[in-house]
């Protein structure tokens, strides 16, 4: 008995003090590090936006800081570099800051260079005396001593991907890892060692001509440092994907391959966030890639796999606690604040099912709750039923709860992508060999006659479609003979053709299809009347691109209004505001009768390896598509994200079929106070950033520009305070993590052949070149001009029948006396609740009403103050 006790009572000490999962009194977290404090360990997180905090490995908070400046937080690393026993925490901030807090949460310094640097990445060297080493864009690595004071930097090539120490080539001398980038995804500049008493190149590994040709074309997500083949010496470990499938290796000092892993083309996910640790109790090595889990041997061999494709949260980050041998999962892709832990002593612990807690689970009963209010709700008299069908081009299913809902038409429209085989010499004779260049991901085997009699069959089932018909690789995946024949034998079915990433003017082939196909293709359409020509494009096209002369000539000369429908990929785009801004410009100024919004799930920023993708929840989708439906898009070019839950964008379809979202017209819109007209595009400014696949472009000028730190190696900085995204927009970093408040209303952007209609509509507006401001016909530089645009947004804010603070927004005029005001939590993968003030001008409204909860709202000295729940959005109808 007294045995049976003692075990008893062991047992239960044990489950005690084993971890247990925990929510952050914070928003989404980023990454997370164990950290020594004396004889403890406690975990560092930092969010999103910058904000730090410290909790016990319990989940009790010890401190928390809110973000300084912010900005995507890239890296953070837990060092004891005042030698008291305690590790601080280092923080790499995008806003060009390093970051030192003690422990217990005191700041301890910050440094911030000179010159505007896009930090990410830190790292902590100590042999003898501490030396930090922090890089990112501009080419340098900076130590600082542990005051925080400037030792030296030193030049490198590319731009910094990680840096990390450990002891790679002496057992008790520390050296430091550095890898960078000149391409946003895959290769490197250099890989290798420095030594950091001289800042000298120990070893170095050669892109060319060595033996690991795959992990030049691995996308690292995740590095770890660890001994895995006991030679007291640290080996590096690289945790990635290729070709979306999930590859780990584990390197020596000598680049010698101590183990790898490649998963078969069955596991592949797309953009799936992959993460992993070394576990020394067992000697293996985990990485989740999505939402499987990979146990490893050291040799790679795979011990375990366990989980399902898409079936799984995606953790943002995971650290091995050794007090607890035990893993932590810190946050979710889709912007969670839990941290789940996994007991590495239990038996099977990889397959611990992990119940969702924190803000995905509050995120999730939400959404939950404005599905069930939009199936149920029922359109006032005062709002009429439209004569127009949302068009949504999209593989996804419809419930059947959504189909129930009459009060508006959703036209679904699938998309196929046939590669036309045919003969291309006429083309070559025209524009030379670059005619006969085709997109690698193609096979192009279908014949003319293939794809006409894909479009007749098509037409016999009554199967709306359209084809993606070109890219900015071969703008001729179908060529325009077949395209017109199409258009002949499905006049019902056939809703247009979907073209993509075609920016390039200098292409003779681009150049060939705005002067050629265009006008054939107007002609062919016109007599269907219901095709379009979708385009997308992302980096900032619609707002300075569609600007230069050949794309004007196609987009602004009124020619083709009737059948142009611009898109951008709006949920993986730094400068979405822009690209938002400028559709509207276009469609509210007669340019396009429509615009589409472009729902993919590509890594939401365009710096793909430190952008986690995989998320799980609709949330971000649902509301950049509800923003852009708000603001006129009544066409959707949407892809069948396989990580999404149920119910997935049937919210988005109900609201537009049940009337909660209406069909809007640009007459209607309410929320436009001031334009922004371009005149001369600086098209210097643009190749920079169209050129987003090359990021060793650093430049200090990249600053002072009207759109600035737009190029794809400044993403995740803050904006600016002269910048048009952030005193126009309210937008303060480049990342899609936000979508604008726009807190003096929407600023439309368009061209200054505008001005007269903009002058009709008694709206102030702003001349710039996208690169420099124009006033009375002169130049002026970014900096001195954004004086000019906060003077006139604010002005165009006075003229605004509603402004609002907080939230992403747009009011909508229903009849005379109503207009309906539409709310959405900006916050992209950084759900959270969304305190939100409304102003009424002008007019006094006689009531205010939450058409979802019924909620009647009352006013207080014109105003009302109101929460927009995390992920989710209100629809507010106020009548005159």
């Amino acid at each position: 008995m007294k045995k049976q006790f003692t075990f008893l009572v062991l047992f239960f000490v044990i489950i005690h003090i084993q971890a247990q999962n925990f929510t952050t009194e914070g928003n989404g977290i980023r990454n997370a590090i164990v950290a020594n404090v004396t004889k403890d360990q406690i975990l560092y997180v930092s969010e999103l936006d910058g904000a730090l905090a410290a909790y016990t490995l319990s989940g009790k908070k010890i401190w928390s800081k809110p973000a300084i400046n912010p900005a995507v937080l890239f890296n953070i690393v837990a060092a004891d570099i005042t030698n008291n026993g305690k590790d601080e925490l280092i923080a790499a901030s995008a806003n060009g800051t390093i970051y030192c807090y003690t422990s217990t949460g005191k700041q301890l310094w910050s440094y911030t260079p000179k010159h505007k640097v896009r930090f990410s990445e830190v790292a902590v060297v100590n042999n003898g005396k501490p030396q930090i080493f922090a890089g990112g864009n501009d080419y340098n690595l900076y130590e600082l001593n542990a005051s925080g004071k400037l030792v030296s930097t030193t030049k490198i090539g590319g731009v910094v991907r990680k840096i990390m120490s450990g002891n790679f080539l002496q057992k008790n001398k520390q050296s430091l890892f550095v890898m960078t980038y000149v391409h946003d995804k895959f290769k490197w500049d250099f890989l290798g060692f420095l030594n950091p008493e001289t800042k000298q190149v120990a070893k170095r590994l050669q892109l060319k001509g060595n033996k690991l040709k795959q992990f030049g074309k691995a996308m690292v997500t995740d590095f770890a440092v660890a001994d895995i083949n006991n030679d007291a010496l640290d080996d590096v470990l690289f945790f990635a994907d290729t070709s979306f499938k999930p590859f780990f290796l584990a390197l020596d000092a000598n680049f010698n391959i101590l183990a790898t892993y490649t998963g078969s083309s069955k596991d592949a996910q797309r953009y799936a966030h992959s993460k992993g640790a070394y576990l020394p109790k067992s000697k293996e090595i985990m990485f989740q890639h999505g939402s499987i889990i990979y146990v490893l041997d050291t040799k790679g061999n795979l011990v375990v796999k366990e989980g399902k494709k898409f079936k799984a949260k995606v953790y943002s980050d995971i650290t091995y606690v050794p007090s607890k041998n035990s893993l932590f999962a810190a946050g979710e892709v889709d912007g969670g604040n839990a941290v789940y832990v996994y007991n590495l002593d239990h038996k099977n612990w990889w397959s611990k099912k992990q119940p969702k807690q924190g803000r995905m689970l509050e995120v999730e009963n939400n959404l939950a709750k404005l599905y069930q209010q939009t199936l149920d709700f029922k359109m006032p008299e005062y709002q009429k039923k439209s004569d127009e069908d949302w068009v949504m081009i999209t593989s996804k299913k419809i419930n059947e709860d959504v189909k129930k809902l009459t009060a508006n038409n959703v036209k679904f429209v699938i998309q196929k992508s046939p590669k036309e085989g045919t003969d291309r010499s006429e083309m070559v004779k025209i524009m030379g060999e670059i005619a006969l260049k085709k997109d690698k991901r193609g096979k192009y085997k279908e014949s003319r006659e293939d794809i006409i009699q894909m479009a007749k069959d098509f037409e016999a089932k009554n199967q709306p479609f359209a084809f993606w018909a070109g890219h900015g690789n071969d703008p001729f995946y179908i060529q325009i003979e077949t395209l017109e024949k199409i258009l002949e034998v499905a006049p019902n079915t056939c809703y247009g053709f979907v073209y993509a990433e075609m920016a390039n003017v200098d292409d003779p082939r681009v150049q060939y299809f705005v002067k050629e196909y265009m006008p054939r293709l107007a002609k062919a359409i016109r007599k269907n009347n219901k095709a379009k020509l979708y385009f997308r494009y992302k980096n900032m096209f619609w707002a300075a691109t569609s600007h230069l002369p050949l794309w004007k000539e196609m987009f602004f000369s009124n020619k083709y209004n009737d059948i142009l429908v611009p898109a951008s990929e709006d949920t993986s785009n730094r400068t979405q505001d822009l690209n938002l801004a400028g559709r509207v410009g276009m469609q509210s100024s007669g340019y396009v009768n429509d615009f589409a919004m472009r729902l993919i799930d590509d890594n939401p920023t365009s710096w793909r390896p430190l952008s986690p993708g995989g998320q799980r929840s609709i949330s971000p989708y649902l509301r950049q598509g509800t923003l852009m439906a708000a603001y006129g898009a009544r066409y959707g070019i949407v892809a069948n994200n396989s990580f999404t839950e149920e119910p997935g964008l049937n919210i988005l379809f109900a609201l537009m079929k049940s009337g909660v979202l209406p069909v809007v017209a640009p007459k209607d819109i309410v929320s436009i106070g001031t334009w922004h007209l371009i005149q001369n595009v600086d098209e210097k400014l643009i190749h920079t950033v169209d050129n987003h696949h090359t990021i060793n472009q650093y430049s200090t000028e990249d600053t002072n520009a009207v759109f600035s730190v737009s190029q794809m190696h400044w993403a995740g900085t803050n904006i600016p305070e002269h910048d048009f995204s952030r005193v126009a927009l309210g937008v303060k970093y480049r990342w899609l993590n936000y979508m604008p408040k726009m807190p003096y209303g929407m600023v439309a952007i368009a061209p200054i052949e505008a001005k007269t209609t903009i002058e009709k509509l008694n709206k102030p507006y702003f001349v710039s070149t996208a690169k420099v401001g124009i006033k009375n016909g002169a130049k002026v530089p970014a900096k001195e001009f954004g004086a000019v645009i906060k003077a006139t947004v604010v002005e165009g804010a006075k003229q605004l029948p509603i402004v609002v603070s907080g939230a992403s927004w747009s009011a909508i005029q229903l009849d005379d006396t109503h207009t309906r005001l539409i709310l959405l939590d900006p916050n992209y993968i950084n759900p959270q609740n969304t305190k939100v003030t409304v102003t009424f001008a002008h007019k006094i409204p006689k009531q205010i009403v939450d058409i979802l909860s019924e909620e009647e709202l009352k006013t207080t000295n014109n105003k009302i103050e109101l929460t927009v729940p995390a992920g989710a959005m209100r629809f507010i109808d106020v009548a005159y």
